[in-house]
């Protein structure tokens, strides 16, 4: 049987990320970043969603982005969790280039790294990722880092070891955590 513990969204974070869904509702009309059909409003809680993390990830910790795309949740975590030191991963030019602008504007710290991800790195301390891999080979596809990982499904979990976390918007269940077996709740707030 799977443990389900729930991650209440902050509404103080909704606030921090106006900016960041405001230029991306902007970049996303040219570039296709994200749905084109989602609104605003939509794209704000898309980001205010991936905050959920923080509540997992210790003071200072060292993460990765797999995947980042559009910068979800690399961007809205550096917004929130000005501590982490937050690299983004991805393949696409196009990606890296909205990953950097955005970084840039927003003032927050993010490395955006043009590649692909090595199963074999081992020099983060976490591996995040939203909707890259399907949740039966998320483990198999982060590698080494799989007990330290962190990865945002819909309402899909997998039956591996992993922990799964509802995520909450008010009383709105908005998709679902699944950790890694070495990552644990921080009591509502980053450990010292």
């Amino acid at each position: 049987m799977l443990r389900v513990t729930n991650l209440t969204l902050k509404t103080d974070h909704r606030a921090m990320l106006m900016r960041l869904a405001s230029l991306l509702g902007t970049w996303n009309q040219a570039h296709n970043l994200v749905s084109r059909q989602l609104n605003e409003d939509q794209l704000l809680d898309l980001l205010w969603e991936a905050t959920a993390f923080e509540q997992l990830l210790p003071l200072n910790a060292s993460i990765v982005d797999l995947g980042s795309g559009a910068g979800i949740p690399a961007l809205p975590l550096a917004l929130v969790r000005p501590d982490l030191t937050i690299e983004a991963v991805e393949p696409r030019e196009k990606r890296c280039t909205w990953l950097r602008f955005a970084s840039t504007e927003l003032g927050c710290k993010i490395k955006v790294s043009q590649r692909r991800w090595d199963p074999q790195w081992a020099h983060f301390d976490y591996v995040v990722s939203r909707a890259v891999f399907p949740p039966e080979t998320f483990c198999d596809s982060v590698g080494v880092l799989a007990p330290k990982s962190l990865q945002m499904t819909g309402e899909s979990a997998s039956e591996d070891q992993r922990s799964v976390y509802h995520v909450l918007r008010g009383r709105e269940r908005v998709g679902l955590v699944l950790a890694g077996s070495e990552v644990g709740p921080m009591n509502g707030e980053p450990a010292p």
